[in-house]
């Protein structure tokens, strides 16, 4: 019998942290609105042995519909995003929760974030917040840094295109966009660089990289921000692959249809998007590797500890004790 996908109890067994760090969780109740694939569910199934947990898709690009029934099959449903809001506490990417709760009127925001887009969304939010950022942490600089960048890789072979020798241009040189950079180049790709900011541009001239806005055969969207129309002029006959939260907008002309990738018609330029747009890491890939989101998942629940039991308001990086301790055990269990 030929298995075609890895079993949601191969994620399961790998993930030794989380499994002793949610013992320690103190709030009766939390929402979990990330990506739902099957670290994710992983995660939601060990937390709700120890508090009820209301768990909800963000969207159907990134759930993974084995990882959905392995969750069923032990009794934990999912349920809509409006209905998870009841919850005092979230566990939210991009700030997903957060934001319907504003709209649906609630007066108060208690959430762990786990993304720089979600801690954005927060400080902008009208009613009162209290939320602590993962992304601030060195933790979450470890997985965008060297995690994110294996789950391009594994969507990029995928496409089954032999990647030495490469022109690929990354856009944003953030922490996503290093990570990717570096490994990338490390395999063989002629890797050059494009950021609107000054000082991520003399940055990667700084690391090696060139940095030039030409075209590409292929461009890495690692930014959350808007790609410009002058930007997709540039894009003629390259593949586009998605790394960031918010999905790449383009023309909806389909000129051919392969699957995973489809070929569109923009208005001055023709081009490969793959994943219809979506962060193609957590659509067509299984994401951030299994260890590494065994570490960030750990930091959000002591993070709900300090929702819970500490006095303040605002968006606040996850506190230095926190990390320090995480990562103490992280690295005992790494190097075992």
């Amino acid at each position: 019998m030929i298995i075609m996908e890895l079993s949601t109890d191969w994620f399961y067994e790998r993930m030794g942290l989380i499994k002793e760090i949610v013992k320690e969780i103190e709030v009766e109740e939390v929402a979990i609105c990330l990506p739902l694939e099957f670290k994710t569910a992983c995660f939601i199934y060990e937390l709700s042995k120890y508090t009820n947990v209301l768990a909800s898709k963000i969207d159907d690009f990134s759930t993974k519909k084995q990882a959905v029934k392995w969750l069923e099959e032990k009794g934990i449903k999912i349920i809509p995003k409006r209905e998870a809001c009841k919850a005092e506490f979230f566990i939210d990417c991009a700030a997903v929760l957060s934001r319907i709760s504003e709209k649906i009127g609630k007066k108060e925001v208690k959430s762990v974030e786990l993304t720089k887009t979600g801690e954005n969304y927060l400080k902008n939010l009208k009613c009162k917040v209290k939320a602590i950022s993962i992304d601030s942490s060195e933790i979450k600089n470890f997985e965008s840094s060297h995690g994110t960048c294996f789950g391009l890789l594994e969507a990029l072979l995928k496409l089954n295109i032999y990647l030495p020798g490469k022109n690929v241009k990354i856009v944003g040189f953030g922490k996503v966009g290093k990570g990717c950079a570096e490994l990338l180049r490390k395999i063989g790709c002629k890797v050059f660089v494009w950021d609107i900011d000054e000082k991520k541009k003399l940055e990667a001239k700084i690391m090696g990289f060139e940095v030039s806005n030409d075209p590409a055969e292929i461009v890495v969207l690692c930014t959350d921000k808007r790609i410009s129309e002058k930007d997709v002029e540039l894009f003629d006959g390259c593949i586009v692959i998605n790394l960031g939260a918010e999905i790449f907008e383009y023309s909806k002309e389909i000129l051919v249809d392969y699957g995973l990738v489809k070929k569109v018609k923009g208005e001055k330029t023709n081009y490969y998007v793959v994943s219809e747009g979506y962060a193609a890491n957590l659509s067509i890939g299984n994401g951030t590797p299994i260890e590494i989101m065994d570490l960030t998942f750990s930091a959000a629940v002591l993070s709900l500890n300090c929702l819970k039991n500490f006095n303040f308001e605002g968006v606040i990086p996850l506190p230095k004790d926190v990390e320090e301790l995480l990562l103490k055990k992280f690295l005992y269990l790494f190097l075992k």
